[in-house]
């Protein structure tokens, strides 16, 4: 969570640079968008900002769905392109937050302004869940980054050793289940045909004050599909509320960047072993919006919220909560008072 825009003069540079090693060409949009991308541009509302004002030099000319370089961009100009556009970012006074955030403020309201208002001390467990999901996560970054570099049954091997060694004090799951589940992705990678695929790339939305980062983001002809990977099992009852609102969350930070529709999602769940796809309507993309609106009302006012109100919050929430002593404490001098 944070106030304003955070982007550097090297960004718009980067993007200046794609540009100029496609003089006289024409690049389409999603090319463009792609290779920004992989130079970890994370906002497609930056990109754009850079074009028109490349248009109106008459550097650049747009056509539908792809634009011509006319002619390089000099040094010169690049810098004053920088200046003015990072100069109108700079007046946003806008709050950013996180689809993680959004979920976590459904679950409860007072353990996210706990965390990410007030900045409480955050008491981690020293062994278990929080650092087995970060290994399976590594794990993962590592599988997807060495794809072309590596025969596959080696690469499972070699990242999920290296998972298990870097956090070998603290997680709980065995080596053999990381390369289980890497198998069972990869099923899933080669049966989807992804022209590309992405790994912990940060999205940044300006229009929407939007900021996060998809797990995974694969890119085919027809679709995009943002992919989010969940230690825990699937509940009986169906996917969690949080973890919806989070999946949802990150669609939108992924249409905004390429300003397509996303139709649908993944969810794994590494515990049960399954696969949920999400169909994106525009009523979950409203219901995500309410409440982001909700933690907005929330740093507005500037009071310590209420906890959260679901029926099962003692078990589902409060006994994993890294701020749960801070909490405790509002509680007593509320019964003092």
């Amino acid at each position: 969570m944070r106030v304003g825009v955070e982007f550097k003069d090297k960004d718009i540079h980067t993007i200046i640079q794609i540009l100029n090693s496609n003089v006289g060409k024409e690049i389409r949009i999603d090319d463009l968008l792609v290779q920004a991308l992989m130079k970890n541009i994370c906002s497609s509302d930056l990109v754009f900002l850079v074009l028109q004002r490349l248009e109106e030099g008459n550097y650049i000319k747009g056509k539908r769905g792809s634009l011509l370089v006319n002619e390089e961009i000099e040094r010169e100009e690049a810098e004053k392109i920088s200046r003015i556009v990072l100069n109108k970012l700079s007046r946003s006074k806008k709050l950013f937050v996180t689809p993680l955030e959004v979920g976590k403020f459904f679950q409860c309201p007072r353990r996210l302004f706990l965390e990410k208002v007030v900045l409480s001390r955050q008491y981690k467990e020293r062994k278990g869940k929080t650092w087995d999901g970060e290994a399976i996560h590594l794990a993962v970054n590592i599988f997807i980054k060495n794809l072309a570099k590596m025969q596959i049954e080696q690469l499972m091997e070699e990242a999920a050793r290296r998972a298990v060694e870097k956090f070998k004090e603290r997680v709980t799951i065995r080596k053999g289940e990381i390369i289980d589940f890497l198998e069972r992705f990869y099923e899933l990678i080669k049966k989807e045909g992804f022209s590309y695929i992405f790994t912990e790339k940060t999205f940044e939305s300006i229009k929407v004050g939007l900021v996060g980062t998809p797990d995974i983001v694969g890119i085919k002809a027809s679709e995009i599909i943002p992919i989010d990977i969940k230690l825990g099992e699937l509940s009986k009852k169906g996917v969690k509320e949080e973890h919806l609102l989070q999946s949802v969350g990150e669609s939108i930070l992924v249409e905004e960047f390429f300003r397509k529709k996303v139709s649908f999602s993944y969810l794994i769940y590494f515990g049960s072993k399954s696969l949920v796809k999400i169909k994106l309507t525009n009523e979950l993309r409203r219901k995500f919006l309410n409440y982001k609106r909700g933690i907005e009302r929330m740093c507005k006012l500037g009071r310590i919220p209420g906890k959260g109100k679901l029926p099962n919050l003692e078990r589902r929430v409060c006994l994993g909560c890294h701020v749960r002593p801070s909490c405790e404490n509002i509680e007593m001098l509320r019964r003092i008072r």
